[in-house]
């Protein structure tokens, strides 16, 4: 029983945090910060003025692991709010508890669904279940790689022309790599990448022909010969090749603005931190290199609305994701945030056509959403991820294991996670009435802590 205690404060001390709302409330949970965060408090205030009587507030929740924590809190105490962002693993454990509003129920009224044909298939995907749009696609992002071109001339490679494979790249990343004094610490290095490199890992697996989970979802197969054979990819980098080093955060990133670091792969949201800062060089932005196919994996959270008793609210809710759609807003969107638009049209729109002619290759590297895979939405991923990243990828990263090792283990740790998800019905009914009686006692007071966010 000890073990389920800290998930048991866990989820009081979220469920604490949740400011007591009523079942009206009109607010839409997000974790968009800085100049992110600007762009969505403008639009969806744009949306209130062309909507009188129709205001929804953004309210910003800190962190995702906090928006986490407080969504599954709320459905608990029955204070959702009315819009949040949400990981498909997360809608998946919501729709379960029956509290998510789908927006196919919206579409099917509409009668005419043939403006989905202009949405890019694979978020159309993420968002569905059994045929049924249960969210909508939201702050998408796709990898892609940031690169010096000065430092390409120098090197004597072409500045207009990206590593197309990996063994392209690896052939770059030597050349770029420059350690003048030969003391063994190279003072430029071809590529650099962090040691919680889950999402990098992901599209590596699939372009060697993998797959993250088995087609019914049952179990993770990243363990494979082709998910071995990806790690070793990454590890070689850092070990065999000397070509890279590994980083925390967002150092590599920090690292690349400053020319230590040639080559970065991250989310093409990335763009908009950096041009915060002016960029010393020249950057060109390119999609990711393929091994045996192309393919990169879609991240980024969806919209979701959840189940009200006054239709009018949800239909507030359904109003604002349909104006977030159109495709001059979404362009917007993604022109100001660097996040995907949603639909193929936006690509034609003026705000997005004018940010492609200041970035070069930012729309080849967007239109990786013609071969990108969803983002796994099994529940089990939500704390599956962490565990492939740190007990299957760090290990190996830092020579603690080789690739099959970590990944057999990672994988294994999940699979049985996967087989025991649903086996403690009691516990969770347990819970509910921990949470229910602590709330009725007014205990649950004591674990507030001030708000902050």
């Amino acid at each position: 029983m000890n073990k389920y205690i800290f998930p048991i404060l866990l989820l009081m001390l979220a469920l604490a945090g949740c400011q007591p709302r009523s079942s009206d409330q009109v607010v839409m949970w997000h974790v968009m910060g800085g100049p992110l965060g600007k762009t969505l408090d403008s639009m969806v205030a744009d949306f209130s003025k062309e909507n009188p009587g129709r205001k929804i507030d953004p309210i910003s929740m800190g962190s995702y692991t906090a928006l986490s924590q407080k969504l599954m809190a709320s459905v608990a105490a029955g204070n959702e709010p009315l819009l949040a962002q949400s990981y498909e693993a997360w809608t998946s454990q919501l729709l379960e508890k029956d509290a998510v509003k789908p927006f196919g129920d919206y579409i099917a009224e509409m009668g005419d669904t043939s403006y989905l044909s202009d949405f890019f298939p694979v978020m159309l995907a993420e968002c569905s279940r059994n045929g049924k749009l249960t969210s909508m696609p939201f702050n998408k992002s796709v990898p892609v790689y940031y690169y010096n071109k000065d430092l390409f001339a120098k090197a004597g490679l072409d500045p207009e022309k990206f590593p197309a494979t990996w063994d392209q790249f690896i052939e770059a990343a030597k050349k770029l790599t420059l350690d003048s004094n030969q003391d063994g610490t190279p003072e430029q290095w071809g590529t650099a990448f962090t040691t919680g490199a889950a999402w990098m890992f992901q599209c590596l697996v699939l372009q060697n022909g993998g797959e993250i989970f088995s087609p019914d979802g049952k179990k993770v197969v990243f363990d494979s010969p082709e998910g071995i054979e990806a790690l070793q990819y990454l590890v070689d980098l850092v070990y065999k090749h000397k070509v890279a080093f590994l980083t925390t955060g967002y150092e590599h990133q920090n690292d690349f603005l400053s020319g230590r670091v040639a080559m970065i792969q991250s989310s093409s949201a990335s763009l908009a931190y950096m041009a915060l800062q002016k960029i010393p060089f020249n950057m060109g932005i390119a999609p990711l290199p393929m091994k045996k196919r192309p393919a990169v994996v879609l991240s980024g959270t969806n919209i979701i609305m959840f189940r009200k008793p006054r239709e009018d609210l949800m239909a507030r809710g359904w109003e604002l994701v349909q104006w977030m759609m159109e495709p001059k807003n979404t362009a917007r969107w993604s022109a100001e945030t660097s996040y995907l638009p949603v639909r193929r049209s936006a690509l034609n729109e003026k705000s997005l056509k004018e940010k492609f002619a200041r970035y070069p290759g930012l729309e080849n590297a967007y239109r990786q959403l013609e071969y990108a895979h969803p983002e796994p939405n099994e529940v089990v991923w939500n704390i599956g991820r962490s565990i492939m990243d740190e007990d299957g990828l760090q290990p190996a990263l830092k020579g603690f294991k080789t690739p099959a090792q970590a990944l057999h283990k990672a994988a294994k740790k999940i699979n049985l996670q996967q087989g025991g998800e649903a086996g403690s019905p009691w516990m969770a009914l347990i819970l509910l009435i921990v949470i229910v009686a602590l709330s009725a006692l007014g205990l649950i007071a004591k674990f507030r802590k001030p708000k902050h966010e």
